[in-house]
């Protein structure tokens, strides 16, 4: 997969998504380096530079609350158009030591400048262990946990966390606010991938034990033979997509590459 630059500041955009209209991303970590719970093989942001579940060492480098929110209502004061605003940024926007603080306050804040207007998480869900994290579910229009997998082996293998994230405590804070949120799958071909029968059939059972609102599955755009996967053609997705709606009762769409 192409690599995009990290963000170099606390926002970034709007940029066009197939997903979720013009956004304005917002990004709770460091500038100067990727700080993340997984390092995924196929992350579109390359590998982690740092990967962590306890941020305290980086805490430094993190934005605080009031420069996040100074840089938001600078951009509303300008007159940005956007319609949705997303948490996300150079890893896992949850590991913000103050997520929950900065939740509140910028979902305040658009109700208030721009009632109206999409909020969104995206999350790879390792930090729902945390209370102050599971609270802030509620808040968002569009709270999206990536899960990519049905078994633990493949978790570990794809998604590549840190010692202290178990894939069990995930699935189980997953299937208690399944209904809530969306699940985003990016499955990926190969030897080292998450595409074979057995994983494909685990999957699409554990996202009938969470039954998310909707899932949204996706692939690559091109292999990464030194990590030994590949692009699922968006015709596979498409027909898995179809089957696993039938199987579950649940909305699955196929984006194709993930965007």
């Amino acid at each position: 997969m192409e690599t995009i630059p990290k963000s170099t500041s606390c926002l970034y955009g709007p940029v066009a998504s197939p997903r979720l209209g013009d956004t304005l991303w917002v990004n709770p970590l460091p500038t100067k380096y990727k700080l993340c719970s997984f390092n995924c093989l196929y992350c579109r942001l390359g590998p982690s530079d740092k990967i962590a579940a306890d941020v305290t060492p980086y805490v430094a480098d993190m934005p605080t609350v009031e420069h996040i929110l100074g840089e938001l209502k600078t951009a509303f004061d300008e007159g940005i158009d956007f319609d949705t605003i997303a948490l996300s940024g150079n890893g896992e926007p949850t590991l913000h030591p103050e997520f929950g603080k900065l939740v509140h306050k910028i979902n305040s804040l658009v109700k208030e400048r721009f009632p109206g207007t999409t909020l969104a998480l995206l999350s790879n869900a390792s930090r729902l262990v945390h209370e102050e994290v599971r609270e802030t579910v509620d808040l968002f229009d569009l709270p999206i946990f990536k899960f990519d997998v049905g078994r633990p082996s493949s978790f570990y293998r794809i998604n590549r966390p840190d010692p202290h994230v178990i894939y069990e405590d995930i699935l189980l804070q997953l299937r208690k606010i399944g209904p809530k949120v969306h699940i985003q799958t990016v499955f990926v071909g190969g030897p080292r991938g998450n595409m074979d029968d057995t994983d494909i059939q685990m999957w699409i059972q554990v996202m009938a034990d969470i039954r998310p609102k909707a899932v949204e599955i996706y692939s690559i755009n091109r292999k990464i033979p030194e990590h030994g996967i590949e692009v699922v053609p968006v015709e596979e997705l498409e027909r898995l997509a179809q089957s696993v709606e039938e199987k579950i009762g649940v909305t699955v769409t196929a984006f194709g590459s993930w965007q």
